[in-house]
């Protein structure tokens, strides 16, 4: 007699189960899903004879049919051929308002729950399906405004597309720049740091948190405390909300209580996942590397069905495509696929306007590609989109791709055991190894790691904005007087001896140190005349006016071990600032890095060199000019005024030039199209043809009265435009 595990392993090995085994393995099933301390067992039991459904005697497929009922796995179940009882428990699961869904046994009272307005946090595996919750309660037009907040511009991306279907009912707002429809609903999809910037909140009915780990301190990620703010402003809004994310062990006490919610903690898994672990001998640090490219490359040529290969950072992801493109080419290994209709699309945008010399361009031609979060926007999506409909084979990518994006893969290979600098820990790996396997496409997933699995933990997750147990004071300024905390005011106490109004635009600038901003304050008041003669500029600057504002921001604001993007100074930022804004083009700053003598000394291989610098410019773009640098003008521009003003000094203000860099120099309504995932070249060609200072719905109306192909937009800007129409 086999037991659950070892059913698993026999089916995953028999290639025929016969009436007797099947049979046999069925029962045993039965009497595990009856028994809670085996249930989760026998469920994965069900999953992989799915899996498995060719290998099996059909005299049994009735039998396991029920099983999989049973299971509560309603969405694999073949309505015909269950029985009258059955039956009417299987349309009990189906779905009140998405057509032709139906929910699992678990997702379907949470359902319920949320459709009866309950507060719901949970905690479930990646295949639970938490994410289609939140269309079904879209979709039952309960609530006329509802925030959702995403950790990644991935993922947003990816909501914003599953949400396109209900743009009659709701008006979908993804830039701060758009203000709430008075006829529609509204659904606001932003990531934290535009809940605490957005300015034209009328009410919110309830909100989302996706990934609401990111919450915790002890997470490390210096967006926590921003995601703080943004729940703190949306609570004081509604106390109605849904929060999700994965392997969480407990929230506080204190937070249940205050808010009454539903806390769900539950193991229910939709697909089972094979682990391997691929054995290295021990060598050095650079050897283990050339070691594992060496068992990689061939274990890659081998596997059939889309892979996803997870590397610690976006450098060790392109060079890993790099060199599996070399292998491929050398050995003859095709892993082209015959449709890829998008890949020709990119393969031509990125020839036009980035480099026709970058790896990516090349290995696109041959299913394969990278995604990290160096990557335009517009790009990265598309690039989702491919390998989701199997015009990418393979896909090395970083953790920016990991965190919630749904991906159609079969298999994950863990290459690289670090996030960036640190060691991923086992909450990171369930994570990553979540992305093997789909509903319904690929029932088992494999997962194949080149390390130990990492020592078992589960998170508890504090809430520090509302415990206030472990806020830092930059957190704690953000909280109105009267929710403080006795020990909260004596953390805050020191900051009486500062004036009112600089306190105020401290709080503003959220999210900063407070410290690096008193500490600006000061340098700036000690030399008045010096700081006032080079930062009294509007607009755009000189590289003279540049540096000073730069090097206050840089040496006081950044948090230690903050990710530089390959930025060494102030200096060195303000200079590149300069080119960019003198070009106004990303392909411009790239062709400028790779003819300047720098990268000509330290890369002379031509093919080298502009495979790195193109990295560095995407990733400077991304990470300075689309996110950070702004940020930091608009905290020094707040600063500056203030000293000037108390000195009756003529202010500068460097708003401007920060919308510029963020918008990629397009106006601020036209940079809305940039968040629909249009690129920002097919804006400035549609600049010339249609007024670009209408709201979004107006700009909708112009694109479908015009060819656009007769304008000059190539096939990927025409396919990225027609997505939104």
């Amino acid at each position: 007699m086999l037991s659950l595990t070892e059913a698993a392993k026999f089916l995953s090995e028999s290639a025929h189960v016969s009436y007797d085994d099947s049979f046999e393995l069925a029962r045993q099933c039965a009497i595990g899903l009856r028994n809670p301390k085996t249930e989760h067992t026998a469920r994965d039991v069900a999953i992989r004879m799915l899996d498995s459904w060719g290998k099996i005697d059909k005299r049994t497929y009735y039998l396991w049919n029920d099983l999989i009922e049973a299971a509560g796995l309603y969405p694999y179940v073949r309505p015909n051929w269950l029985t009258s009882s059955a039956a009417i428990r299987y349309e009990f699961h189906k779905s009140s308002y998405l057509p032709e869904v139906y929910f699992h046994e678990e997702q379907n009272a949470l359902a319920l729950e949320l459709l009866n307005k309950r507060s719901i946090v949970l905690s479930a595996p990646t295949s639970f399906g938490k994410s289609l919750l939140i269309e079904e309660l879209i979709a039952s037009r309960q609530y006329s405004s509802i925030v959702i907040i995403q950790p990644t511009l991935a993922l947003l991306d990816e909501t914003r597309k599953k949400l396109h279907k209900y743009r009659s009912v709701y008006n979908i707002i993804v830039s701060t720049s758009q203000k709430p429809d008075k006829e529609r609903g509204n659904i606001f999809l932003f990531t934290a740091e535009r809940v605490v910037e957005y300015r034209h909140f009328v009410k919110v009915d309830f909100f989302i948190v996706d990934e609401f780990y990111k919450l915790s301190l002890e997470r490390d990620d210096e967006r926590s405390l921003v995601l703080n703010q943004a729940f703190y402003k949306l609570s004081r809004l509604t106390t109605l909300f849904y929060m999700l994310g994965p392997m969480i062990k407990s929230i506080p006490e204190s937070f249940i209580k205050k808010f009454k919610v539903h806390w769900v903690r539950t193991n229910f898994a939709t697909v089972a996942v094979d682990e391997y672990q691929i054995k290295l001998p021990i060598h050095k640090k650079r050897e283990e590397r050339i070691t594992k490219q060496e068992k990689l490359f061939p274990l890659l040529a081998e596997l059939k069905d889309p892979t996803l290969i997870y590397c610690s950072a976006p450098g060790s992801a392109s060079e890993l495509t790099e060199n599996f493109l070399k292998f491929c080419i050398t050995n003859k290994i095709s892993s082209a696929l015959e449709k890829k209709t998008l890949t020709e699309e990119l393969v031509e945008w990125i020839s036009e306007y980035i480099h026709e010399d970058w790896v990516l361009c090349k290995a696109l031609q041959n299913s394969i590609a990278f995604h990290h979060g160096a990557l335009p926007r517009h790009l990265g999506s598309s690039i989702v989109d491919s390998f989701n409909n199997r015009e990418i084979k393979y896909l090395f990518c970083t953790s920016t791709l990991i965190e919630g994006v749904n991906t159609a893969a079969k298999n994950v290979i863990l290459f690289d055991k670090k996030k960036g600098p640190k060691p991923i820990d086992y909450f990171d790996y369930r994570n990553i190894a979540g992305r093997s396997g789909r509903m319904k496409i690929y029932y088992t997933g494999r997962v194949y790691r080149f390390y130990e699995e990492p020592e078992q933990m589960e998170l508890d997750i504090d809430v520090p904005i509302i415990t206030q147990d472990s806020a830092p004071t930059e957190l704690l300024l953000q909280i109105d007087p009267t929710d403080l905390s006795a020990e909260s005011k004596k953390k805050l106490a020191f900051l009486a001896q500062y004036d009112p109004i600089l306190l105020g635009i401290i709080k503003k600038n959220s999210g900063l140190p407070i410290e690096g901003q008193l500490a600006i304050v000061g340098e700036i008041e000690r030399n008045l005349g010096y700081f006032h003669e080079g930062m009294y500029w509007k607009s755009f600057p000189t590289y003279e006016q540049l540096v000073p504002v730069i090097s206050l921001a840089w040496d006081n604001l950044r948090r230690p071990n903050e990710n530089r993007a390959g930025i060494g100074s102030a200096k060195q930022l303000a200079y590149l600032s300069i080119s960019y804004c003198s070009l106004k083009s990303i392909k411009g700053l790239i062709m400028s890095q790779i003819a300047s003598d720098y990268w000509k000394k330290s890369e002379p291989v031509p093919e080298t060199r502009v495979n790195k610098c193109v990295f560095f410019t995407l990733n400077l773009v991304r990470h300075w000019f689309d996110y950070k640098l702004p940020k930091l003008l608009g905290a020094v521009s707040n600063l500056q005024n203030y000293v000037f003003s108390k000195y009756r000094l003529p202010c500068g203000d460097y708003t401007f030039l920060a919308g510029q860099l963020e918008n990629g120099f397009v106006s601020q309504t036209g940079a809305t199209l940039l968040e629909y995932d249009i690129p920002v070249s097919a804006v400035n060609k549609l600049s010339k043809y249609i007024s670009l200072d209408k709201p979004l719905d107006g700009l909708l109306e112009q694109l479908r009265k015009i060819d656009l192909r007769r304008i000059g937009l190539n096939r990927y800007e025409i396919r990225k435009i027609k997505g939104i129409l």
